[in-house]
């Protein structure tokens, strides 16, 4: 039997920051809130347990707004937004993460669905 999960992996501009996923995310999320509308990200989803980020030189630097309850981390070298995880410090396994897809090589995310999620809102999923 061949194993034909594919890894989901990127990093930062600069190559500071990289993440990789046990597999390919269902879907992708756009968000129109206003932080994420600014960032222009698409959001990966996966459990904490299933990523792997690593730092080469210097570490992500976060940023917290409204109700704090999410740490959106970003590159201190070139700036990219990275990910964004739960506030504690020692995360759940099972919580959930959720990694930039726009830093993956477009062959990785070209097939995958995009949801828009309206998180300005209504908190809904538009489509």
């Amino acid at each position: 039997m061949t194993d034909t999960t594919q890894t989901f992996c990127g990093q930062c501009h600069c190559g500071n920051i990289q993440f990789e996923a046990d597999h390919e995310p269902a879907t992708l999320t756009e968000c129109n809130c206003s932080l994420c509308h600014r960032y222009g990200v698409r959001w990966a989803y996966f459990k904490h347990r299933k990523v792997r980020i690593t730092v080469r030189d210097r570490p992500t630097e976060t940023y917290c707004w409204g109700d704090r309850m999410i740490r959106f981390h970003h590159c201190p070298t070139c700036g990219c937004v990275t990910h964004y995880t739960g506030v504690t410090d020692t995360p759940d396994p099972d919580e959930r993460v959720a990694l930039n897809a726009r830093l993956a090589d477009r062959h990785l995310t070209e097939t995958i669905r995009i949801r828009h999620f309206d998180g300005a809102d209504t908190w809904t999923f538009l489509d």
